[in-house]
């Protein structure tokens, strides 16, 4: 899809005292020096609305303003289901590859935006992140909730989450615990690379074999905390990255691929799936009024269904996990 995309930056105190063009080449790096000074001569680059100068010294309150009038986002599926809303929240269940919040390539096909647009609540916000590739059930606020505890920290409510992940190879382990340090790699090709180093944060992920099949396992992953790419990151450190994983598997050669646009068909028939087979299925939510409650997410895209035809009983052995994890609580 084609639009007129345009991007407003607030200049805040640290950016205050730079010239326009200086802001620009440091802060937006992705694009040249060059690239930026002919967007200002071309007037496609405002401060206040208004046609500036390389030059100009910005000040605290300022707006720099950025238009694209021919903005192209590649289509994505857009197909979202809600699974469940109350005064407060919205559970629905996000398609593989549709981006949560916007990036340099997508603005307007995000499930944030989206959500944002259908329910006509332009500050609905989601209470976790998912990445692209991931599907599965997200949850946003719409609502403050009436009371203290809740409204300064509504993630309270949120008492278990759980993923199906396909993973490459056979999982030995009935049940683990991997308990590994992450931190960003913050090195070439890939700085937030996820890797397990001891000054890492603390992470912890439960992993439990649900089944095995052809050259692969399935298992419900649950996670005691909540750190960027965790369930990825380690899983492929225990060796069992996940499914169609670009950035964890391969020596994340094919996500480098797919950064150039150069990804083949016979690169995807290689990893397995033209997305990571990561799912967010199950959420046990404890809300202030109608209790613990949980929420499950059968909405796959055509690889996982494809995939779990392999595993008749899945289903039924997931749940007696989550059910034994939340008959502890």
């Amino acid at each position: 899809m084609q639009y007129r995309l345009e991007l407003n930056s607030d200049v805040l105190e640290k950016f205050a005292g730079e010239s326009l063009i200086d802001s620009l080449a440091r802060r937006f790096t992705y694009q040249s020096r060059e690239f930026w000074l002919e967007k200002v001569a071309a007037g496609q680059v405002r401060v206040n609305g208004l046609i500036s100068q390389p030059g100009h010294v910005l000040a605290v309150g300022e707006v720099v303003q950025f238009a694209i009038d021919d903005f192209t986002e590649p289509d994505l599926d857009l197909n979202y289901h809600k699974i469940w809303e109350n005064e407060n929240l919205i559970i629905v269940s996000k398609p593989a590859d549709l981006p949560v919040h916007s990036n340099r390539r997508f603005y307007f096909q995000t499930m944030t935006a989206i959500l944002r647009r259908d329910e006509k609540i332009p500050d609905l916000n989601p209470m976790h992140r998912l990445d692209r590739e991931t599907s599965g059930l997200m949850l946003y606020l719409k609502k403050q909730f009436a009371g203290r505890r809740l409204r300064r920290d509504p993630g309270q409510i949120i008492s278990a989450k759980f993923y199906l992940a396909l993973v490459n190879g056979v999982f030995a382990h009935e049940s683990l615990i991997v308990d590994a340090p992450l931190r960003e790699a913050a090195c070439p090709p890939v700085y937030y690379l996820m890797v397990v180093a001891p000054d890492g944060r603390p992470s912890c992920t439960v992993f439990e074999r649900i089944a095995i099949g052809e050259d692969c396992s399935l298992v419900l992953a649950r996670l005691e905390t909540g750190r960027k790419h965790q369930i990825r990151a380690h899983l492929a450190h225990v060796g069992h990255p996940v499914v169609g994983d670009k950035l964890y598997s391969h020596d994340g050669r094919y996500f480098m691929k797919r950064c150039n646009d150069e990804l083949a068909p016979e690169d995807l028939v290689e990893i397995g799936s033209p997305h990571q087979l990561l799912h967010a299925w199950a959420l046990c939510l404890q809300l202030p009024e109608e209790g613990r409650r949980m929420f499950f997410s059968d909405h796959f895209s055509d690889s996982w269904q494809g995939r779990l035809k392999q595993f008749t009983t899945w289903r039924e052995q997931a749940c007696q996990v989550v059910n034994r994890y939340i008959e502890s609580l």
